[in-house]
C-alpha cells in the first residue's frame, strides 16, 4: 500500500483521470472556440497532469490523516478542505509540468500572463480557482465511483490492460519527445533561412549604396573639370550610369535566384511542418494555438497564419 492506495489503483486512477482530464479539455476547446482538436501534448487521449493532480491531493489527504490521526477519505473530508489542497497541488503540478516543459523543449505550451495574478505565466489564479473546484468535485463525487469500477475488474484481466496501456503510454511519450525535437530542429532551418534571405536583402541594398556612392565621387570629380571639359563631363555620365545600371542588373539578377532558392526551401520546410493536422508538428501548433516558442517565435506566427 503507498498512502492508503494499491499500486493497481493508483496505475488505473493515473489512467482514468488522465482520460477524463484530456475530455475536458476538448470539450471546453470545442466550446470556447467552436473547434474539436486533440488538446493534449500526447497524441493519445491522455492529459497525464489531470491524472498527476487528483493522485498528488489523494496522497496528499492520506497523509494529512495520518499525521492528524484523524481519518480523510474523500467522502468524510470537508468539500472546502478538497477544495483548498486542489488549488494549492494542483496548480504545484500544473507550475511543474509547464516550468519543465519550458525548459526541455524552450516554449511555453500554455501562457497565462494575459491574465490577473499569474505566476510567470505557467499558473493564474482564475484557473487554479477552478483546479479547486474541479478536485473537489471529482473526489467528493466520481472519485467513490471510480474506485468500485477499479475494484470490480478482475485483477489479472485489470494487470493486461494495464500493461498494455502503459506499454502505449510510454511509446507515445517517446514518440512526443522525438517529435518536439523534431519541430525545434525545423524552426531553427527556417530561421536559418530567413536569416540568409535578410542577409541577400542587406547585401543587395550595400551593393546599389556603395555603387551609387561611388558614380557620385566621380560625377564631382567631373563637375570640377566641368567648365574646361564639357564633353568629357557627358562621357563620364555615360560610362558611370551604363557601369552602375550593369552592376545593379547582375547583382538583382544573382540576389533574385538565391532569394528563389531559399524562399522554396523555406516553403518545402513549411509543408513539411504543416503535413499531418492528426500527428506531429502541426498537431501540437493546433493543439497548443498559445504557445510561445522562446527561440523561434517569428516562424511560429509565421505558421500560424499559414495554418
Amino acid at each position: 500500500m503507498i498512502c492508503g492506495m494499491t499500486i493497481y489503483q493508483i496505475f488505473w486512477y493515473f489512467i482514468i483521470y488522465s482520460l477524463i482530464g484530456w475530455m475536458i479539455e476538448v470539450v471546453f476547446h470545442a466550446v470556447t472556440q467552436g473547434k474539436i482538436v486533440n488538446r493534449g501534448f500526447l497524441n493519445g487521449p491522455i492529459c497525464p497532469v489531470y491524472g498527476s493532480g487528483v493522485l498528488m491531493v489523494l496522497i496528499v489527504l492520506f497523509l494529512i490523516g495520518s499525521i492528524l490521526g484523524i481519518k480523510t477519505s474523500v467522502d468524510t473530508s470537508h468539500p472546502m478542505i478538497l477544495f483548498a489542497i486542489g488549488i494549492v497541488f494542483a496548480s504545484l503540478i500544473e507550475f511543474l509540468a509547464g516550468f519543465i516543459l519550458d525548459k526541455l523543449f524552450h516554449a511555453r505550451w500554455w501562457d497565462y500572463s494575459d491574465r490577473k495574478f499569474n505566476i510567470n505565466g505557467y499558473i493564474c489564479l482564475e484557473f487554479s480557482m477552478i483546479w479547486g473546484l474541479a478536485i473537489a468535485f471529482v473526489l467528493r463525487v466520481i472519485q467513490p465511483g471510480i474506485e468500485k469500477l477499479v475494484d470490480m475488474i478482475p485483477h489479472i484481466l485489470g494487470d493486461i490492460f494495464l500493461i498494455i496501456i502503459y506499454m502505449i503510454f510510454v511509446a507515445d511519450i517517446v514518440i512526443t519527445v522525438l517529435t518536439v525535437l523534431k519541430m525545434n530542429k525545423q524552426l531553427e532551418r527556417m530561421e536559418d533561412i530567413q536569416k540568409s534571405i535578410l542577409k541577400i536583402s542587406d547585401e543587395m541594398s550595400e551593393i546599389i549604396g556603395s555603387g551609387t556612392i561611388k558614380t557620385m565621387d566621380k560625377l564631382e570629380q567631373g563637375y570640377e573639370t566641368a567648365t574646361k571639359k564639357q564633353e568629357q563631363l557627358h562621357e563620364n555620365l555615360s560610362e558611370n550610369k551604363e557601369e552602375l545600371l550593369s552592376a545593379i542588373k547582375n547583382s538583382k539578377e544573382d540576389y533574385q535566384k538565391r532569394r528563389q532558392e531559399l524562399e522554396e526551401r523555406f516553403e518545402h520546410l513549411k509543408k513539411e511542418f504543416m503535413y499531418s493536422k492528426l500527428f506531429g508538428t502541426r498537431r501540437l501548433l493546433t493543439a497548443f494555438p498559445s504557445m510561445k516558442h522562446n527561440l523561434y517565435q517569428k516562424i511560429i506566427d509565421k505558421l500560424k497564419e499559414n495554418k
